[in-house]
């Protein structure tokens, strides 16, 4: 923050200088102009076409000298501006993130004590099987909440990180939760992706791992990322058990129906289908 507040007034400072001199300029143009053909011209130079000089020697200047200045002012403008919308993008994500603190992440760890206190309750194997579920899935939650606000609290030149460090973490957690092969074809150029679209294919690739792991019972998934100029895609192939056409359109208001929209957030689509057996999941970039 005191960096940021010195970057202001080395902002302020030359752009107060820089209006003084757009004002001046002009005005000294002028006065330099008059004394020189008074004092020298004269003889040289009637009044009448000293008269019509001046402007046009005005014009030279202000072309020559001015147009430089307001570059710079527009430069120095440009970057305060991008200041403020960070810092105010910065700020946003702090409140969100304290708020997730204190409302979600407090109840989820409650949640957890409690269910945690259910322990010593006599249930039978069935039942067992379920609360051992009901636990993992809220310890799920809470990591994922924590991850969350972790991330929102970062600055956000903290988020543009190589890519595909988050993807193949993805995928080992993804292999050591759920115990499914995983087979990898990873052809990425990161250049070619925006950090906008860095973010919401992160999520999308997140949740459609997610999916699998809890809806699919896979012995095998494929994941395919070609990212590269001619090319962005990813697709996620799985050999679970599928879905029914209703079961899509319901699950699609959420999990699915989110993975859109991030989607459309960045200009891509999401193709998701049912062909021999498998599940494919697939993100295109319509650039």
């Amino acid at each position: 923050m005191r960096k940021s507040l010195h970057d202001n007034t080395r902002y302020q400072m030359t752009y107060k200088q820089l209006k003084w001199f757009i004002l001046l300029i002009p005005t000294v143009t002028v006065g330099v102009w008059e004394y020189v053909r008074h004092e020298y011209l004269l003889p040289y130079i009637s009044m009448e076409v000293g008269n019509w000089l001046t402007p046009v020697i005005v014009l030279f200047v202000t072309f020559t000298l001015l147009t430089r200045f307001f570059k710079k002012l527009e430069t120095i403008q440009e970057e305060l501006r991008i200041e403020r919308a960070e810092k105010a993008v910065l700020e946003e994500r702090e409140r969100i993130a304290s708020n997730l603190h204190d409302g979600m992440a407090q109840s989820l760890f409650l949640l957890s004590i409690k269910v945690r206190q259910l322990d010593q309750v006599d249930v039978s194997e069935k039942d067992r099987e379920l609360f051992e579920q009901l636990k993992q899935n809220i310890h799920h939650i809470h990591n994922y909440v924590r991850h969350g606000i972790k991330n929102l609290k970062l600055p956000p030149h903290a988020l543009d990180v190589p890519w595909l460090d988050t993807i193949h973490e993805q995928i080992s957690n993804f292999k050591q939760e759920s115990g499914i092969e995983v087979v990898e074809t990873i052809d990425v150029n990161e250049q070619f992706l925006s950090t906008k679209e860095k973010v919401e294919l992160t999520s999308c690739f997140s949740e459609a791992l997610i999916n699998i792991r809890k809806h699919a019972d896979a012995s095998r998934v494929i994941i395919e990322c070609i990212i590269h100029s001619k090319e962005k895609r990813v697709t996620i192939i799985d050999n679970g058990r599928g879905f029914a056409e209703e079961d899509l359109q319901k699950r699609g208001r959420y999990g699915l129906q989110l993975m859109k929209d991030r989607c459309e957030r960045i200009n891509w689509s999401m193709d998701m289908k049912r062909v021999d057996g498998e599940t494919f999941v697939r993100f295109t970039s319509n650039k």
